[in-house]
């Protein structure tokens, strides 16, 4: 039997025809829930995707609450954007959602007193990411307005006020 491979794959689906392939995809969909958000992304309005992503992470730090309190699990809010970073290549709709993970976070930080250096870490890092993505796709103006909200909103503990906007004036003017 021989071993899978990109190569292999290929082989079998060009001996495949039209209607079989369609078939296939189809199916494809259906069992898996990430490939049907890839089909959607490439075929239609990507926007639709995100919202999917945006109320993941919403979930997680403002709707979610379980005795009063969100989840508020990173690593789950960190896979939403890389599940979405893998359906689209809409360098907008990745700064938007990179954006979301940044307020969700810091407005759970400012409601709930949050004593973990990592709830302040992830979201600067998140943030410079996300400016750092603007910059080099030359979108930095699309996002002015809202990176200095995301600032202007941030709380001071752990530095993260001061995080925030030593990164925002590394891209844009002084902080005001």
């Amino acid at each position: 039997m021989e071993k899978f491979s990109l190569t292999n794959l290929k082989k079998i689906l060009n001996q495949k025809s039209k209607k079989e392939l369609i078939t296939e995809i189809s199916i494809l969909c259906k069992k898996f829930p990430q490939v049907k958000d890839y089909y959607k992304a490439q075929s239609f309005d990507s926007t639709e995707i995100l919202e999917k992503y945006v109320t993941i992470i919403e979930k997680e730090f403002v709707d979610g609450k379980i005795r009063g309190f969100p989840k508020g699990r990173i690593s789950v809010a960190k896979k939403a954007i890389q599940d979405f970073k893998k359906l689209t290549e809409d360098h907008l709709l990745l700064a938007d959602l990179m954006f979301t993970f940044v307020e969700c976070i810091s407005n759970y930080n400012s409601e709930f007193g949050v004593d973990e250096e990592k709830y302040y870490n992830a979201p600067e890092d998140m943030f410079e990411k996300a400016l750092i993505l603007l910059k080099t796709k030359k979108l930095l103006p699309n996002f002015k307005e809202r990176a200095h909200e995301i600032v202007e909103n941030a709380c001071e503990a752990w530095g993260h006020l001061d995080s925030l906007q030593n990164s925002y004036e590394e891209f844009y003017e002084d902080f005001v």
